[in-house]
């Protein structure tokens, strides 16, 4: 009976070696307040689809956030996007998958991006959140508890 488990635990553990699924999360502690920045690492040259990870809790106080991302290689800006995602349904129950009070959302941003394997990229993924007549942001963006993204590769 061991020896299933632990031919069960090498073949799922070779599975998720062979992924070519990308994620990297910054955790934040009292808020989000400020560009959070990710290096890719090489990739196979190839399309991928690029997603962005939210989880908020109870303190996040919209029902919608809106968040200006950047796909960088050096100093180049490839995609800068101002996207806006619902947080919530009309009735405000929280989108997103999880238990209890903290949910995570999976966002797309972009798709069929083509990397080059040979360039760094670097992506930056900024809250551009407003309280309703407030001309600057917020300083720490309270209940957004980590940003993140992934890339898929494309099958062919």
């Amino acid at each position: 009976m061991t020896r299933w488990f632990c031919l069960l635990g090498i073949l799922l553990l070779g599975a998720c070696e062979g992924s070519q699924n990308l994620r990297a999360d910054q955790d934040f502690g009292a808020g989000w307040d400020a560009v959070a920045s990710f290096e890719i690492p090489p990739r196979a040259t190839q399309e991928y689809d690029l997603f962005l990870h939210l989880r908020n809790d109870n303190n996040y106080s919209y029902a919608n956030i809106f968040l200006i991302a950047r796909l960088r290689s050096d100093s180049l800006v490839l995609h800068t996007d101002t996207l806006e995602y619902s947080m919530a349904d009309p009735s405000g129950k929280w989108l997103g998958m999880g238990f209890a009070e903290v949910k995570e959302s999976k966002l797309y941003w972009r798709e069929n991006i083509r990397l080059i394997d040979s360039l760094p990229y670097q992506i930056e993924i900024e809250q551009a959140q407003r309280a309703q007549g407030a001309i600057n942001g917020y300083q720490a963006l309270p209940g957004i508890l980590s940003v993140g993204y992934s890339l898929a590769p494309k099958t062919p």
